[in-house]
């Protein structure tokens, strides 16, 4: 039971209290009181009958004192007035009914009046003639402290009632603080460390108050000091210091990781790596510092290049090199890019540009099939080489770029689009699920729901397909299609555990795809409970609206919300203070080789500590060794999943 309705109970009890004890004792007194005048009026009566009666019972007049007893009667307070001689004779006897109307019987048992007689003495002179007796009727008393009763409760039950509802307002503005420090503990068992701007002129409440804001001030601190060791050792370990790219050992990992990535099927890519030639004579002319500028500002220009290509990745490799990959794009396409960025640095300048100008050479590459990353490396820096050397142009592409056919990414966009469009209305994915599972004793957790694509007897990978729908603007109808298609299976095999689902940010942008799912979810209760929705890291720093209307409409279905592809962007991390997150899923790069990469190690065990003080979990991907899976389990992370786990299966894992 709440404080409020102990409160209330208790007011209601002490009035309850007052009630008993005033009516006893009212109750008490009034029928004493009533007793008394029923004997009082019994006796004054008697007496004046016997004064009135002396004549008429001297001559034996039956009839005048008939008369006169029934004109006593007249008034209903007497039930029986008789008239007895010297020896008890009853002379003249009249008994009249007694009527207790409203009252209850059982109240007239419980009060059970006594019976009140006055009686007084008929005499002539010194002469006795006899006694007359008057008994009260007690119809009337029983109604009079029926009345008095009922009316005591009445006003008793309204000053009752009326002091509750002063005390219930009253309460309520007292227990209001109560309610907001119960709010704050809430908040601050999930991680969110508001502070009460209004302190309470209880005084006791004041300093619970006080004390509740100092702890929350306290944690948050704590807490951002925690996010801020954890940036600043991702940013040590896999960040230019310079230019704020991605370093070498970054961008190589990355790159083996998408080569690796056995669910995204076959890959192409493009990879290029650029150079600032004799830019040691920058060095030594301005000094480190300026170089330094102007390496940061090159930087900035290849991001802002390649912008449109979301998942492509810039790093500066060492000294005034820098490498691109630019991933899923057809062999013009990534000849194109290249061209452009290539391009777009050719404006470049600094103050002593006359003397010293920025010159640049660039090795390319490409490949139909991203799996040997050392020779897609080798290829470029042949590539590179050759551009120095002065052969040709100051870019150059490596000789094998155009051995190989590329059956998928070869085709142009319009006969992907009328695929795409075709497999929507057709239906033509087929889902597959990964297993999940905990590192303490391998126990299922969940299924990661990936989607297939046929085309004809082939399947296509979702990594290869979800691209290009981006570019077209269909991945919110191939996100319903999959949800649907989840749906169907759930009805027709009964899915079990809980299901994990990646959500495109080209989706949740959309506002009629949101509309769609606030529906689905509605109508499918019993699938949103075990749904698991995923979202890329980058999303957090594209939009922050759609981002927190999903988590929103999720918390209202009941459903859950994960982060996948974590520690991949170098963003801060903010967003674990103020995002009610289920998990948050490293990216796989971390994986490869985790059982002798110290620094991977020291980084996911930090996180892993950072995690659990924010109530989520620590999930990672891509554990595809032995030796790795049996490093997780000693550097706190809670859930894994990968190809040495379990591969993708028709049928989720039960």
């Amino acid at each position: 039971m709440t404080l409020f309705r102990q409160l209330i109970v208790a007011i209601l009890l002490l009035f309850v209290c007052l009630y008993v004890g005033n009516t006893v004792v009212s109750f008490r007194n009034n029928q004493q009181l009533v007793v008394d005048q029923m004997l009082v009026h019994a006796q004054d009566t008697a007496t004046s009958l016997g004064l009135s009666m002396t004549q008429a019972a001297q001559n034996k007049d039956i009839a005048t004192l008939d008369t006169m007893f029934n004109a006593v009667s007249d008034s209903g307070y007497f039930q029986r007035i008789y008239f007895s001689d010297l020896d008890g004779q009853v002379i003249i006897d009249r008994t009249f009914p007694v009527s207790i109307e409203g009252v209850p019987p059982w109240f007239i048992s419980f009060v059970a009046l006594p019976e009140a007689i006055g009686s007084a003495e008929v005499a002539s002179g010194w002469t006795r003639l006899g006694e007359v007796y008057v008994v009260s009727n007690p119809g009337l008393s029983y109604m009079k402290l029926w009345q008095v009763t009922t009316s005591q409760l009445a006003w008793v039950a309204s000053i009752t009632l009326g002091a509750c509802l002063l005390a219930f307002a009253a309460l309520k503005w007292l227990l209001v603080p109560l309610s907001r420090l119960e709010s704050q503990a809430n908040e601050i068992c999930e991680r969110r460390f508001v502070v009460q701007e209004t302190v309470p002129k209880t005084r006791e409440l004041a300093r619970v108050v006080e004390a509740m804001n100092r702890m929350a001030k306290t944690l948050k601190h704590i807490f951002d000091d925690q996010l801020e060791l954890i940036g600043r050792l991702q940013k040590q370990s896999y960040q230019d210091d310079v230019t704020g790219l991605s370093n070498r050992v970054d961008f190589d990992n990355r790159l083996k990781s998408f080569a690796d990535d056995q669910e995204g099927g076959v890959h192409t890519g493009a990879l290029a790596i650029l150079a600032i030639n004799d830019f040691a004579r920058v060095n030594d002319y301005a000094g480190r510092g300026e170089g330094n500028a102007i390496l940061k500002a090159i930087g900035e220009q290849l991001t802002e290049a390649l912008s449109s290509h979301s998942r492509a990745l810039v790093a500066r490799r060492q000294g005034p090199e820098f490498s691109i990959f630019i991933p899923d794009v057809a062999p013009s396409e990534g000849v194109a890019v290249a061209g452009q960025v290539f391009d777009s640095l050719q404006g470049g300048s600094w103050l002593n540009n006359q003397k010293y100008p920025l010159r640049f050479h660039m090795g390319y590459t490409y490949s139909s099939n991203v799996s040997d990353v050392p020779e897609m490396l080798s290829e470029a820096n042949i590539a590179l080489c050759q551009a120095r050397m002065g052969k040709g142009s100051r870019w150059m592409q490596f000789a094998d770029v155009s051995d190989g056919e590329v059956p998928v990414l070869g085709k142009p966009l319009n006969d992907w689009e009328s695929y795409l469009r075709q497999a929507v209305e057709n239906r033509l994915v087929a889902l597959h699920f990964q297993p999940i599972y905990t590192t303490k004793d391998r126990s299922l957790v969940a299924n990661e729901v990936f989607v297939r694509f046929l085309q004809g007897s082939d399947l296509l990978s979702a990594g290869v397909v979800i691209p290009i729908a981006e570019r077209l603007g269909l991945m919110p109808k191939l996100d319903q299609l999959v949800l649907e298609s989840l749906a169907s299976a759930h009805r027709q095999d009964g899915l079990d555990g809980k299901l994990c689902v990646n959500l495109s940010m080209v989706s949740i942008k959309s506002s009629g795809f949101m509309k769609w799912l606030d529906t689905f979810l509605s109508s499918q209760r019993k699938l949103a409970s075990k749904l698991i929705f995923e979202i890329p890291e980058y999303a957090i720093r594209s939009n922050d609206a759609p981002l927190r209307e999903l988590h929103d409409l999720l918390e209202r279905r009941n459903s859950a919300l994960g982060l996948d592809n974590f520690g991949v962007d170098s963003i801060a991390f903010g967003y674990l203070g103020s995002l009610s997150l289920h998990h948050l899923k490293i990216h796989r790069s971390f994986t490869r080789g985790l059982d002798s990469n110290k620094d991977n190690q020291f980084y996911i065990k930090s996180l892993a500590g950072l995690i659990h003080n924010r109530g989520m979990e620590l999930w990672i991907e891509g554990v595809e060794t032995e030796a790795e899976w049996q490093e997780l389990q000693a550097l706190g992370v809670d859930v894994a999943q990968g190809y040495f786990l379990g591969e993708p299966q028709v049928k989720p894992v039960a």
